[in-house]
């Protein structure tokens, strides 16, 4: 109440492990938060990295609700190296997974269902993705809204990067509404390498 901020919590992973990186992305919405561990070795295989949720409860205490991993997670994907949460909804960066080619890179959308279990409901790559745009270095999301950085895009040069705004519709689909680029965009700018999302603002 006097404006003083003070330490609350520490929060560690339930099966952490050393190199997993468990903290190097993190969000916070609410009484729940995401912690990204883009190095962790889980089922699928050697860094292909997992997110993991926490929930606050009536006594203040934070406690780990559910690790994530991506459905179709491959070694090397990094997921987990960048992550946001609104309300219900979670959006978390795969930098080096392959869909359009070599570390084209992806996101992935869960959702919190009624019995507190967060579900895959959407895997989301760049129209025009292609080799080491690393989409999906930089999400945010903000309720029906994502935006996503690929700061390795080539459009206004090598590596000038780029943004990308995904909305969700009324059938819970997240498709693609626009592609973001500066007015002065050069080589080398790296564009997208962070990304904010806030309502009608990004």
């Amino acid at each position: 109440g006097s404006g003083s901020w003070n330490q609350t919590a520490k929060l560690l992973a339930s099966d952490g492990a050393a190199t997993d990186r468990f903290g190097s992305s993190v969000s916070i919405s609410g009484a729940r938060a995401i912690v990204g561990a883009f190095a962790d070795f889980n089922s699928n295989g050697n860094l292909s990295g997992s997110a993991y949720i926490f929930e606050r409860d009536g006594s203040g205490n934070w406690n780990q609700a559910q690790k994530i991993i991506a459905n179709d997670g491959a070694p090397y994907d990094s997921f987990g190296n960048s992550v946001s949460i609104s309300g219900d909804h979670a959006i978390i960066g795969a930098r080096f997974d392959d869909d359009n080619g070599s570390s084209s890179g992806s996101a992935y959308i869960f959702e919190r269902d009624g019995s507190g279990s967060w579900n895959q409901t959407a895997k989301i790559t760049a129209n025009d993705g292609a080799n080491d745009d690393q989409f999906g270095l930089s999400v945010s999301i903000s309720g029906a809204r994502a935006i996503i950085g690929a700061y390795f895009d080539d459009d206004n040069g090598i590596s000038s990067g780029s943004a990308y705004i995904f909305e969700r519709d009324g059938s819970g689909n997240w498709n693609q509404q626009e592609k973001l680029t500066p007015n002065d965009g050069a080589a080398g700018d790296t564009f997208g390498r962070s990304v904010s999302i806030s309502g009608d603002r990004a």
